[in-house]
């Protein structure tokens, strides 16, 4: 099914506002039927405008999801008061139908934990009189150890 997205194109921008809650199931593991009815069509702005008009995004758990399917780059789409239901409606089937697919599965992607980087912990260097060292000489009582010790010397 193929949807005319020329309505929707000449108001599509991009941007990222959405803030949005986490839902009780990682919206990363959920099967492409669960997550599509797990995504939602919000507006976008964090303040409602004026006069009425809405940055329309959709969202899955706390990912905004691309609208490359509408405008290459494009994460919301800037509506008038008279066009939200007709955006929304416009969307809400398109998602039915699959067009978002592959938003939906970047967005699971980049939801999931083990996709992101690794956070190593930073380690101070010590300096050189910080260390314990052992003098040279010291017995430890181990032969071994301390033949060891005067063949290093």
């Amino acid at each position: 099914m193929s949807f005319d997205f020329s309505a929707l194109a000449a108001a599509a921008v991009a941007n990222n506002n959405s803030k949005t809650k986490a839902t009780s199931v990682a919206a990363y593991l959920l099967p492409l039927e669960a997550a599509r009815t797990a995504v939602k069509i919000k507006d976008g702005n964090r303040k409602p405008a004026e006069d009425g008009s809405q940055a329309i995004t959709l969202t899955l758990g706390k990912i905004t999801l691309a609208l490359d399917v509408i405008t290459a780059g494009a994460t919301r789409v800037n509506a008038s008061q008279e066009e939200v239901e007709g955006f929304t409606t416009m969307l809400q089937e398109a998602i039915e139908a699959g067009a978002f697919d592959e938003a939906i599965v970047a967005a699971q992607f980049k939801g999931n934990p083990a996709n992101r980087p690794a956070k190593v912990e930073r380690v101070e260097p010590v300096a050189a009189e910080d260390m314990d060292v052992v003098p040279a000489g010291v017995d430890f009582g181990d032969e071994e150890a301390t033949d060891l010790g005067a063949e290093l010397a």
